[in-house]
């Protein structure tokens, strides 16, 4: 419309008309303009796709950390019933194997005591054995017989503090 303007007011030679076409056509321009500046800076939508884009791979690796977490934690409690279990069978192994070496040992025991008392019983029958010891001069220590004396002394006094024969 400011184009039709101002060429209807150059062939009429009117300024008026020349000068208004050209101003409309010049604020029209400007409008247009501005309007694709401001939609220019505006638009947000390659922002929005992008921050789409990093949401979604945030999300996804949250999801994929929350899997390893959960996945490491059900290795860790299976680990714990392993070894609850491996160290439950230990400690029953350790059991029997002590009851066997306790019958092991109290057998070697009975056999020992039954070869010393076969041994003691052929020793006896073969003379090597004296049924009475023999009785030797037993030298007596003073402090195993103390010696009694004949004439008894008499108690201290211990009256009022006085200490005396």
């Amino acid at each position: 419309m400011g184009l039709a303007l101002s060429t209807h007011g150059a062939l009429t030679h009117d300024a008026a008309h020349a000068m208004a076409g050209a101003a409309v056509t010049f604020v029209s321009t400007t409008l247009i303009a501005l309007g694709k500046i401001k939609r220019w800076v505006t638009d947000t939508n390659a922002e929005r796709r992008a921050l789409a884009r990093a949401t979604l791979q945030a999300e996804q690796e949250q999801m994929r950390f929350l899997a390893l977490q959960s996945a490491g934690e059900a290795e860790m409690t299976r680990l714990r019933h392993d070894v609850a279990a491996e160290r439950a069978e230990v400690a029953k192994m350790l059991v029997t194997e002590r009851a066997a070496m306790e019958a092991a040992l109290e057998r070697s025991r009975l056999e020992l005591q039954k070869e010393a008392f076969q041994t003691g019983v052929r020793f006896e029958r073969a003379g090597m054995l004296e049924a009475d010891p023999p009785k030797g001069n037993l030298i007596r220590f003073p402090m195993q017989h103390p010696e009694v004396d004949p004439v008894p002394q008499r108690e201290r006094s211990r009256e009022h503090g006085v200490v005396g024969p």
